[in-house]
């Protein structure tokens, strides 16, 4: 039980790390795209069409990365919520059935020697018998 849930913080830990670094590249991707389109600007208004189509290549260049790394970052994010699925339902599987508890057998197993076994026996069929009434009657969905 306690290995599923540090399974489970550890890979949001993992996702977190990963989502920050594909974060920061697309900040200073766009960082780097303001700040080239504003030189762009600014070279316009000194010179003709010289400096111009290589800033705003420049420009183009650190959009398109932002764009990489946003798409890089949504697939970390999208594996990241899977990997949390997959975890998770591992996690319920590993979880016993209830009648397996330990605490329920070693209880059973008390009561049946305090009761004796044909005791103990009629007891359970009695027990058996109404589970399954209650299990046969459904569920009512008013």
């Amino acid at each position: 039980m306690l290995d599923g849930i540090v399974r489970r913080w550890q890979s949001r830990l993992d996702a977190l790390v990963r989502s920050s670094v594909w974060a920061s590249i697309v900040g200073l991707a766009l960082g780097g795209a303001l700040v080239f389109s504003g030189v762009a600007v600014f070279i316009r208004a000194q010179e003709d069409f010289g400096t111009i189509g290589t800033s705003l290549g420049f420009a183009m260049f650190f959009l398109v990365v932002a764009a990489i790394a946003a798409v890089g970052l949504f697939v970390v994010r999208r594996t990241a919520r899977r990997r949390e699925a997959i975890v998770a339902r591992s996690a319920a599987q590993a979880v016993p059935p209830w009648w397996m508890d330990p605490r329920l057998i070693s209880t059973g197993l008390s009561l049946g020697r305090t009761l004796g076994g044909r005791r103990a026996l009629s007891l359970g069929l009695v027990g058996a018998f109404v589970i399954g009434m209650m299990l046969s009657r459904g569920v009512d969905r008013r």
